[in-house]
């Protein structure tokens, strides 16, 4: 490692837990969710990794358009659909799938392609507003909706798509209020037998939510997306395997004295004669500020924690106990023999917050 911080891909747990989202959804097909740069990942190196995935999924066109000029000519769902209308024409170009979630979308694809002859017929996916409160039709419109869209003669299928908000939270009774909601909106569409879609990896790995299509997300990165705190649900429980490693290099150790002050406004005081050392990782990095003392790190396999606020470039940790460690050693600040759900929970944020926030001046490593 020559970089002062990398973030090294393992990209074969990647394919592993691939295969574990199969296990948990046998008679689905699944898409692979790859937005936000592959949950800062690496969209490309990991779309790699994905390839035996049936579809990608990505946030918006350009995200799609970086796939298609890497070469990947697999189906690409785009999440947010149409947030422009030069969206439709070039998703109709890269022969793109776009998630269909508000009455006005229809009228835009009715007034961009009214007069087209498209190479190939538009798939769509149609999101119903179940009880999430965020994107999709109320169900009243579904029915509406969907019988428009498969009049078109640009239209090649049109699938019927929720999202769960509380799937994280398994006995939540919102779960089967919005599974019955859903499946009541499906009911009169029955004729045209539509594919469905409903699951991500909360409802993947916890719930009896099986549809045609499910959607993975942070569990094919190694995380679970349940609470730290519920021991039965942590990413071991599932098979699930790390895929990201972060490291940076110890730049800095010295001895410390009761009463020293460690770092911005005297956030750590030391308790007693401490051996402290300098990560070179901050805040620029996507370490968080907000990161508060006792945050597990490691150095070599030995366990310690951070002390003091956490800088744009640098954080402490104290190495009083690990008496071995010197200058141009490496911390782990999460991987394969640390958690990063741990982590996360430690810090009071979610995983996928810590990988999307990583900045890009931190070196990304594939293997």
């Amino acid at each position: 490692m020559s970089h002062r911080v990398t973030a090294t891909i393992d990209r074969s747990a990647l394919a592993h837990n691939l295969a574990v989202a199969r296990r948990y959804s046998p008679h689905s097909k699944i898409v692979a969710l790859i937005k936000a740069d592959a949950y800062g990942h690496g969209l490309i190196g990991c779309a790699e990794a994905l390839k035996d995935a049936d579809v990608f999924g990505v946030t918006d066109v350009e995200e799609a358009e970086k796939l298609r000029r890497a070469g990947v000519h697999k189906d690409i769902l785009v999440l947010q659909g149409i947030l422009d209308r030069s969206d439709i024409r070039r998703a109709a170009h890269h022969g793109l799938q776009l998630v269909v979630h508000r009455t006005d979308d229809l009228t835009l694809l009715e007034q961009e392609l009214a007069h087209s002859h498209l190479r190939h017929k538009l798939t769509l996916w149609l999101k119903i507003d179940t009880g999430m409160g965020r994107l999709g039709l109320p169900p009243a419109e579904v029915q509406r909706v969907h019988l428009a869209l498969k009049r078109q003669p640009w239209v090649q299928d049109v699938v019927l798509m929720t999202h769960l908000a509380n799937a994280s939270l398994p006995e939540s009774p919102l779960n089967d209020h919005q599974l019955l909601q859903f499946a009541r909106s499906c009911q009169p569409l029955a004729e045209f037998a539509p594919q469905t879609s409903i699951a991500a990896s909360a409802a993947i790995l916890a719930l009896d939510a099986q549809a045609d299509y499910a959607r993975p997300g942070i569990m094919l990165y190694g995380s679970s997306p349940f609470a730290w705190r519920d021991a039965d649900r942590r990413r071991d429980a599932f098979g699930l395997r790390n895929v990201m490693t972060l490291q940076a290099r110890l730049i800095h150790v010295q001895q410390h004295q009761a009463g020293d002050n460690i770092g911005y406004n005297s956030q750590f005081i030391c308790p007693a004669a401490m051996r402290i050392g300098i990560v070179a990782a901050g805040y620029a990095d996507g370490y968080p500020s907000q990161t508060p003392n006792g945050c597990p790190v490691l150095v070599g396999k030995q366990r310690t924690m951070t002390v003091g606020r956490v800088s744009m470039d640098m954080l402490a940790i104290d190495l009083t106990h690990c008496v071995e460690a010197k200058v141009g050693d490496l911390a782990t600040l999460w991987g394969d023999d640390l958690c990063i759900d741990e982590v996360a929970a430690h810090i009071g944020v979610i995983s996928y917050q810590l990988t999307t926030g990583l900045s890009q001046r931190v070196t990304r490593h594939y293997r």
